[in-house]
């Protein structure tokens, strides 16, 4: 059966979070995707979740099994032993809870594991930078941090390995008025004692901190024991990260977010949303793309370059793949003659100051021509 979650948990969930709960665990209930999103409609909180009874959940549309198997786990939800607050000022675990959200990042295994799934994904070479047509990949950690957050407050944000001084999210964190705690490798890039003393620091600010939402972007059975503590202290826990692609048999894949860790939080997987915060540059290689080539002084007062970019590719939903040819000079790559024309059209309006050339490939047998018009 799920995890037996303490009531103040359960409590603070909304509609969206007792979803995504009972459907992470809906074969343990019996549950199936039309009651699930039955509750959904209802408005199903935490709260109105656990005044549930047997019979109040058949007369919203459930079956007996599930409704059930709900009303048995409430049950155990609410008979269960609560953990004693502590008195102590010192560990200050008297305070009440928060809405705000605290973000642990294993930077170095999300990292990692991301470029392989954007190496298979997207059928480019992010991983072995001894072949020639190796491209660079890139996380936008702003736009990280803006998804996993979903509108809400951010108090702090830890993170094992650094990330770079140009990178986004350094503003917005300014804007949410919070600093990252970094904590860099050593010289040999091992980071076992790293890790240890940020969970040993995690767990001071579990105990001194405010309860509210701790988010794991990590996926290693190691930090099991720091979720099981933080919802002992009736912190909600939330994970993020890369599930895998299970089946697929040429997939490199080696290390998806550990099983033990997947159940004790709520998780969710980056694949769903890599689009929005990862990207590519370099070359085309292959020749077969279509290219529009952006240029202009103008860049030059772009502070962050490929933000700019990567908020045109996010608008027009389309994954993020370019390469600066020089610092006012970029191509611009896209799979077919639609996308190309979405993004001509976009930065037509957005950006009316730049040299614009739409480089057309028209295939015809082993070869291609290439058309190209210039405007302001």
């Amino acid at each position: 059966m799920s995890n037996i979650h303490t009531v103040e948990t359960i409590e603070g969930w909304g509609v969206d979070y007792v979803r995504k709960f009972l459907n992470y665990n809906k074969k343990d209930f019996s549950l199936n995707d039309d009651e699930i999103c039955r509750l959904e409609e209802l408005g199903i909180n935490g709260r109105a979740f656990l005044r549930y009874t047997e019979e109040k959940l058949i007369e919203d549309g459930l079956r007996k099994e599930p409704a059930s198997n709900l009303v048995d786990y409430i049950i155990q939800v609410k008979s269960q032993k609560q953990p004693i607050i502590s008195t102590d000022t010192t560990i200050g675990s008297s305070k009440s809870p928060n809405n705000s959200v605290s973000i642990y990042i294993d930077n170095s295994n999300f990292f990692i594991e991301g470029l392989k799934i954007v190496s298979y994904l997207k059928k480019v070479n992010v991983y072995d930078h001894k072949k020639p047509e190796f491209l660079n990949f890139y996380v936008d950690y702003g736009l990280l941090i803006t998804i996993v957050l979903k509108g809400r407050k951010l108090n702090k944000i830890f993170v094992v390995s650094s990330i770079s001084p140009n990178d986004t999210v350094w503003d917005r964190m300014k804007f949410h008025g919070c600093k990252i705690q970094t904590y860099p490798q050593n010289a040999l890039n091992k980071e076992k004692k790293v890790d240890t003393k940020l969970v040993c620091k995690l767990m001071v600010f579990l105990f001194t901190e405010n309860p509210g939402t701790l988010l794991l972007v990590a996926g290693d059975s190691d930090y099991c024991p720091l979720i099981e503590e933080a919802k002992k202290l009736n912190w909600k826990t939330e994970t993020w990260f890369w599930s895998g692609l299970s089946g697929v048999e040429d997939y490199l894949f080696t290390t998806p977010i550990a099983y033990e860790l997947r159940k004790l939080s709520l998780y969710e997987p980056l694949e769903k949303y890599y689009q929005l915060f990862t990207y590519v540059t370099g070359p085309d290689f292959t020749n077969r793309k279509h290219s529009l080539e952006i240029s202009g002084n103008i860049i030059k007062d772009w502070k962050h370059k490929n933000e700019t970019l990567m908020e045109c590719f996010c608008s027009l939903k389309l994954f993020g793949r370019w390469n600066w040819v020089n610092e006012t000079t970029a191509h611009l790559y896209f799979e077919n003659k639609k996308q190309l024309e979405s993004a001509q059209s976009l930065f037509e309006h957005k950006y009316p100051y730049l040299w614009f050339t739409v480089i057309k490939k028209i295939v015809r047998r082993n070869s291609f021509k290439i058309q190209r018009e210039k405007w302001y």
